[in-house]
C-alpha cells in the first residue's frame, strides 16, 4: 500500500466521539444557547440564540427550521448576556404560555441600564409556530452591574412551579457581596416562583420606598407558602429583617448555576456551578440549601471563608457540599467552566441509563455522573466535543442532545466508538504521514507551509505541513479562518534544544494531526520514543520532565502531550477549527527546497490548493511585519492575535469580555482598562491599565506558572519575549491619544456634546476622524491627507503618506457605477502595515492607463 493511500485510510476510520452531529440545519444560526420543548410534545425542538431568536424546528424526522419570536430589542449581547433561558408552561397545550430570561438594556423613566429580567410570553393565536409579541407580561428586572454571571437557566419543578437560576452578579470573588444574602437582591442561587398564582401563594416582598425595586418587582408572580425564607428573621445566624427578605429564593450560595434539571424520574435537582480559580462544582440541591459561595469553593475553602467559627456545621447555615468537583487544568478528568446537562432516561443507550451528562465548556471533556446507593459518584469519560453551552432532550426518542454556542450545531449523543479506538494507527510510521520517519521526510499527501508568527510553545521549534484530499480546495477570506473541505490534515512537529542556542542539542518531541470532519476536528499526538518513531499519545493526553542544560546548570521543565479535549479548547469553533490557516499568518515570501523563492499563498493557488476569491491576497495588514518595520501597538495585537485570539473573541470560551483578534480595533477592543471575569487575586484588576504593570490582569496571566496561567493549555512556561512586548507597551500606553480626546485637545466638539466622527470641522472634506488618522488637522482647511495618482513607465502609481501606527487600505473597481469593489493588493508593492514611523507609500496600480480605474482608499489604526 502506498503511504498515500494508507495515510489517506487513516483518516476515514476514527470517529473519535460519543456524539454525531443532529441533521438539522446550522447555517444561518446564531450562538446556540439553549433548547427547550412544550410538555407532552414530541415533534417540535425549540433552540435559544444567544443573540436573541427562539427558533422552532418542527417535523423531526424531515426537519424544518422557523423563527419563533425575535427578541433582539435591547438586548444586550457581549459578554455572558444575551437571551439566555426558555421554558413552556405545563399546560402550554392549553394556555401558550412560555417564559424567558434575558439581559436588556432597560429601566424605568427611560434610564437604561443592563438588567436580568424573567418575562412571560404566548404563542400567537393564530400560529403556533410564532410569538405573540404584545402579549409580553414583565414578572421581575434586576438591575445588573456586569456583564458575567447572570444565570438564566428555566425550568418547571414537578411542583408545576418555575424555577430560575442567577449568578453572583459578576467580577470575581464575589465582587458584590451578593453569595450570601437574601435580604437584598437576586443573585446567587436558585429562585422558585408561582406563575400562576395559586390559592394560599405570597405577594413578594416590594420596598415601595424604593423606587427602582418597586419598578423591577411586579405582582405578576406569587411566592410559594412553603418557599424555605418565607417568614424568616435569621440567616446564617445572622438577624435579617422579614419584610426584606427575597423570598423568591429556593437555594442559596451558588456562584454562576450554568444549567440545572430535573431529573425526570426521580425529581433530584442537578445544579452544576462554574467555580473560580481552582474548581468546578456538581450538586444535588433542596429547599433552603446554601451551596457556601463564596465561603466554598467546591469542599475548600473559599475567597471569603472568613465567616463565622463552625459556619460549616451549624444547622443555621444548611451547607450542602457537593456530590462532585472536578479541578482546573489540563487533561480528562478536569477542566475550566462546568456546563450542567441531564440525567439520562432515554432508551437507546442502555449504559447511560441514569447517568447524569454534563460537559466542559472550555476543555471539550464530556462526562458521565453515576452514584452508587451511598451517595458517592463515579464519573466516565464519554468524549470530547468543544464549547457546549447546554443539553437538551429530542421530544421524538429521548436522546441527549448537546449544543455548541458557537459552531451552530446540535450532537447527538449515540453509542459510536470512543476515542480509544483501535482504528487509530499506534505509531507515527503506520500513519504514512512520513516516508522516512528518521529523516521527516513526508510522504507526496504533504506540503509543507510556513506562518509569519508562531504561537509559543514553550521553547519548542515547530515545522508544518498540510494535506487536501484530491481535487479539493481551500476557501479563502481575507479576514477570517480559511475554510477547508473535510478530509484536510495539518501536521505539525514539534522539537527542543535542550541546550538553548545549540542546534545540535535538539531532541524530538510530538508530531500532532488535526483532521478536519464535516463536523468540527480533532487531534491526535504521537510522541517520539527515538529518533525513528514516535507513538500514540492516551487519549487523556500525557506529561514528560525535560531535562534542560541553562546557564550553566540544569533545569526541569514540564512537557505537556495534549489530550485531544485539550486540542478542541484552542480549535474551537469560534476560531474555525484552524489557528494559522489565514491570510495574516500564510501571507509570506518562503525559499523551497530547490532554492526557489515564492509568495506562499500565490503559489497555494497556483497549485490548485486555494480558490481566489479574493485575489489570493489582501490588502489588510499581515503578520509578516518584524523589527522596527512594526509599531509597538501592532506587535502586541499581532501577539496577542495568535496567542489569545482563539478563545478572547466573540462566542470564544474566554467569555467576550475583551477580544484578542487583531482586526478589532484597541478602542473597541475592551483591552484598555477592560473588566475582567476573575481578576486572580490582583485587587482593582482591568485587563489592561495604561502604565500600571501590576493591576494589568493580563500580564499577570502571561507570567503565571500555576493554574491561572494564560493560556490554560499548551503553556507550562512564560515567553519572555511576549511578556516584554506587551509590559513595554502598557508603559507606553499613557501617551496613547483616543479620537476624542484628541479632539478635546483641539476645542472640539463643543461642551457637553458628543463627538461626531463623520463631522468636518473645517469644511475641507476630510471628516474629523480621517484628520486623526492621517495626522492633519481638523480646524485648518490647509491641512489635508493628500495621496497622489501619476504615470511611471505608462502605468498608474499611487503615492500617499501613510503615518505611523497607520495601515493604509486601498480598493479598486473598473467602474463607479455598480461598482463591485476589490481590494488591492500585489506582491511587488509594500505590502500595508502599521508602520513605527510615518512613511510614504507607492504602489503600481493595475492597468497600463488606457481603461479608467477608480480607487477608494483609508486608513485605520490597529
Amino acid at each position: 500500500m502506498k503511504p498515500e493511500a494508507r495515510f489517506r485510510g487513516f483518516l476515514a476510520l476514527w470517529a473519535g466521539f460519543l456524539v454525531a452531529q443532529a441533521a438539522w440545519p446550522p447555517s444561518t444560526w446564531d450562538g446556540f444557547q439553549g433548547l427547550a420543548t412544550p410538555p407532552g410534545e414530541t415533534g417540535r425542538l425549540f433552540v435559544v440564540e444567544k443573540t436573541g431568536r427562539i427558533v422552532v424546528i418542527t417535523n423531526l424526522a424531515r426537519p424544518t427550521r422557523t423563527v419563533f419570536a425575535n427578541l433582539t430589542t435591547n438586548l444586550l449581547t457581549s459578554g455572558e448576556q444575551g437571551l439566555l433561558g426558555l421554558a413552556f408552561h405545563p399546560r402550554y397545550a392549553e394556555n401558550r404560555r412560555l417564559f424567558v430570561f434575558r439581559t436588556l438594556n432597560t429601566g424605568p423613566d427611560g434610564v437604561r441600564q443592563p438588567h436580568n429580567v424573567l418575562t412571560e410570553f404566548r404563542a400567537s393565536d393564530s400560529n403556533p409556530n410564532a410569538l405573540d409579541p404584545a402579549s409580553e407580561i414583565r414578572l421581575f428586572a434586576q438591575h445588573d452591574e456586569a456583564s458575567n454571571h447572570n444565570g438564566g437557566d428555566l425550568h418547571f419543578g414537578p411542583d408545576g412551579l418555575l424555577y430560575v437560576a442567577v449568578g453572583d452578579e459578576g467580577g470575581g470573588n464575589d465582587s458584590y457581596n451578593n453569595g450570601q444574602r437574601i435580604d437584598r437582591d437576586l443573585f446567587a442561587g436558585l429562585l422558585r416562583i408561582d406563575v400562576d398564582r395559586r390559592p394560599g401563594s405570597l405577594l413578594p416582598n416590594r420596598n415601595l420606598a424604593n423606587p427602582a425595586q418597586a419598578w423591577m418587582i411586579t405582582t405578576n408572580y406569587s411566592i410559594p407558602a412553603d418557599n424555605p425564607f418565607v417568614g424568616a428573621r435569621s440567616f446564617n445566624g445572622l438577624a435579617v429583617n422579614p419584610a426584606n427578605v427575597r423570598t423568591e429564593f429556593f437555594a442559596v450560595g451558588l456562584r454562576n448555576p450554568w444549567r440545572f434539571s430535573f431529573d425526570p424520574a426521580t425529581g433530584d435537582l442537578w445544579v452544576a456551578d462554574v467555580g473560580q480559580d481552582r474548581w468546578e462544582m456538581i450538586f444535588l440541591s433542596r429547599a433552603g440549601a446554601n451551596h457556601g459561595w463564596p465561603f466554598r469553593e467546591g469542599r475548600v475553602a473559599g475567597p471569603r471563608s472568613g465567616a463565622p467559627a463552625g459556619f460549616l456545621t451549624n444547622a443555621a447555615f444548611n451547607h450542602v457540599p457537593p456530590v462532585h468537583v472536578y479541578a482546573h487544568g489540563s487533561g480528562n478528568d478536569r477542566g475550566n467552566s462546568i456546563t450542567g446537562g441531564r440525567v439520562y432516561r432515554g432508551g437507546r443507550i442502555t449504559a447511560l441509563h441514569g447517568a447524569y451528562v454534563y460537559a466542559d465548556y472550555v476543555n471539550g471533556n464530556v462526562w458521565a455522573l453515576r452514584r452508587d446507593a451511598s451517595g458517592a459518584g463515579a464519573v466516565e469519560r464519554l468524549g470530547g466535543l468543544s464549547n457546549v453551552a447546554g443539553f437538551g432532550v429530542d421530544p421524538s426518542n429521548g436522546d441527549l442532545l448537546a449544543i455548541q454556542l458557537n459552531a451552530g450545531r446540535v450532537q447527538r449523543l449515540v453509542a459510536s466508538p470512543n476515542s480509544a479506538d483501535p482504528a487509530i494507527p499506534p505509531t507515527l510510521q503506520a500513519t504514512g504521514a512520513f516516508r522516512d520517519p528518521a529523516s521527516l521526510e513526508v510522504s507526496g499527501a504533504f506540503l509543507p507551509y510556513e506562518v509569519n508568527l508562531p504561537f509559543w510553545s514553550d521553547h519548542a521549534h515547530k515545522r508544518r505541513w498540510v494535506h487536501l484530499p484530491p481535487g479539493r480546495r481551500v476557501e479563502t477570506d481575507p479576514d477570517q479562518a480559511w475554510r477547508a473541505p473535510a478530509g484536510t490534515v495539518w501536521m505539525k512537529h514539534f522539537e527542543r534544544e535542550m541546550e538553548p542556542g545549540v542546534p545540535t542539542s535538539r531532541r524530538r518531541l510530538e508530531t500532532r494531526f488535526l483532521v478536519q470532519r464535516a463536523q468540527g476536528v480533532y487531534g491526535v499526538t504521537y510522541r517520539w520514543t527515538s529518533p525513528s518513531e514516535a507513538v500514540l499519545v492516551p487519549d487523556e493526553g500525557a506529561t514528560e520532565v525535560l531535562r534542560v542544560r541553562e546557564g550553566g546548570g540544569e533545569r526541569d521543565q514540564t512537557w505537556r502531550y495534549p489530550s485531544r479535549t485539550e486540542c478542541l479548547a484552542c480549535h474551537n469553533p469560534a476560531a474555525g477549527g484552524t489557528l494559522s490557516f489565514n491570510t495574516r499568518q500564510l501571507d509570506l515570501e518562503r525559499t523551497l527546497a530547490d532554492g526557489t523563492r515564492v509568495h506562499q499563498v500565490r503559489a497555494l493557488a497556483a497549485a490548485g490548493y486555494l480558490d481566489d476569491r479574493h485575489g489570493a491576497g489582501s490588502s489588510r495588514p499581515t503578520f509578516r511585519e518584524s523589527g522596527t518595520e512594526a509599531s509597538l501597538e501592532w506587535k502586541v495585537r499581532r501577539y496577542l492575535d495568535v496567542n489569545c485570539g482563539f478563545c478572547h473573541r466573540p462566542g470564544g470560551p474566554g467569555g467576550g469580555l475583551w477580544d484578542g483578534r487583531a482586526g478589532t480595533p484597541t478602542d473597541l477592543a475592551g483591552l484598555l482598562g477592560g473588566a475582567v471575569i476573575t481578576d486572580g487575586g490582583v485587587a482593582g484588576g482591568r485587563v489592561l491599565l495604561p502604565g500600571d504593570r501590576p493591576r494589568s490582569v493580563l500580564l499577570d496571566r502571561m507570567t503565571r506558572t500555576d493554574g491561572r496561567r494564560m493560556p490554560p493549555f499548551e503553556h507550562g512556561e512564560p515567553d519572555p519575549e511576549g511578556v516584554a512586548l506587551v509590559a513595554a507597551w502598557i508603559d507606553a500606553l499613557p501617551g496613547r491619544p483616543g479620537f476624542e480626546a484628541w479632539l478635546a485637545t483641539r476645542g472640539i466638539p463643543p461642551a457637553g456634546s458628543i463627538a461626531d466622527p463623520s463631522a468636518d470641522h473645517d469644511g475641507d472634506g476630510d471628516p474629523d476622524l480621517l484628520e486623526f488618522l492621517a495626522g492633519t488637522e481638523p480646524t485648518d482647511r490647509a491641512s489635508r491627507w493628500n495621496p497622489r495618482l501619476e504615470q511611471v513607465d505608462g502605468r498608474p502609481r499611487l503615492r500617499v503618506r501613510v503615518p505611523a501606527n497607520t495601515a493604509l487600505e486601498l480598493q479598486v473597481s473598473d467602474r463607479l457605477d455598480g461598482a463591485t469593489w476589490t481590494d488591492a493588493w500585489t506582491p511587488e508593492s509594500t505590502t500595508p502595515r502599521f508602520p513605527a514611523t510615518d512613511r510614504d507609500v507607492s504602489i503600481d496600480l493595475p492597468g497600463d492607463g488606457s481603461a479608467p480605474v477608480f480607487l477608494r482608499l483609508g486608513l485605520r489604526r490597529p
